[in-house]
């Protein structure tokens, strides 16, 4: 399975310590230079900037057009690719869930990560052999774009909803696509630098985000009817996953998901 490894030119530190986990991993990686603000075009800016629930800075408008270059790349492939942010640290038996997941049928997407945070996790579930883990279908989740194994399937529906829709938080924008048929790995096999100290791994590189760092402030809102206008668009977006829980809950409970520890 290819791997995707989005790095700033600039984040030399990163780059290093992704090629040294390729390395040790066995991974088919291919480094793809993420977007800088400088990339994205005044018009192209203005244009989205307004189109999720809140406005997007432009640091977030570029993190979004660097994930949306490898869906791309993906959807114009016949196979599944792991794509990763270049602060994610994978646990040992990666390689081996990848082979794995290279034979599954009817998913489009698989997050390896996990972030302090619950996911609402379907109980039912698959176990690879020999990998004490398992895969639960991911039936809400609401943060972490740094560690996912898309297939091209899956690419396309993120594709026709950028292009119907707009672009929003990358992560937000792949954990609202409920078309997608997306599932969690438990234990998980990713974390990103900024939680490693949480979950008792060592961090090998500085662990802060290079996105919060840069202190560019939001786009102003147009009038006070604009304002309006995405508090309105961020209340639906509250219902929408209310209205996805209680479809859901049933069949599903709230978890966090952990890491197994021997392993990182």
């Amino acid at each position: 399975m290819k791997t995707y490894i989005l790095n700033l030119p600039s984040a030399l530190e990163r780059r290093n310590f992704q090629a040294q986990q390729a390395e040790r991993l066995g991974l088919d990686a291919l480094f793809i230079d993420a977007q800088t603000p400088a990339d994205i075009p005044d018009a192209f800016f203005q244009a989205h900037a307004f189109s999720w629930e809140r406005p997007i800075k432009i640091t977030e408008v570029a993190c979004f057009m660097s994930h949306h270059q490898v869906w791309q790349k993906i959807a114009d492939s016949l196979e599944p690719a792991l794509v990763l942010e270049d602060d994610a640290i994978l646990a040992h038996n990666t390689p081996a869930l990848l082979q794995w997941l290279c034979q599954c049928e009817g998913v489009d997407h698989v997050s390896l990560e996990t972030r302090r945070r619950q996911k609402l996790l379907g109980r039912r579930f698959q176990a690879p052999a020999g990998l004490n883990a398992r895969l639960h279908p991911l039936l809400q989740d609401r943060t972490g774009a740094a560690a996912y194994v898309l297939w091209p399937s899956g690419a396309r529906v993120l594709l026709a909803k950028f292009e119907q829709q707009g672009m929003g938080l990358a992560d937000a924008f792949i954990s609202s696509t409920y078309q997608l048929q997306s599932w969690q790995t438990v234990p998980a096999f990713a974390i990103q630098a900024d939680v490693a100290s949480a979950y008792g791994v060592a961090c090998p590189i500085a662990p802060h985000s290079l996105i919060a760092r840069e202190k560019v402030p939001s786009p102003p809102t147009r009038s006070s009817l604009h304002d309006l206008q995405l508090k309105c668009r961020r209340l639906r977006g509250q219902m929408r996953l209310a209205v996805r829980y209680l479809g859901c809950f049933w069949r599903a409970r709230r978890q966090f998901v952990g890491i197994d520890p021997q392993q990182f």
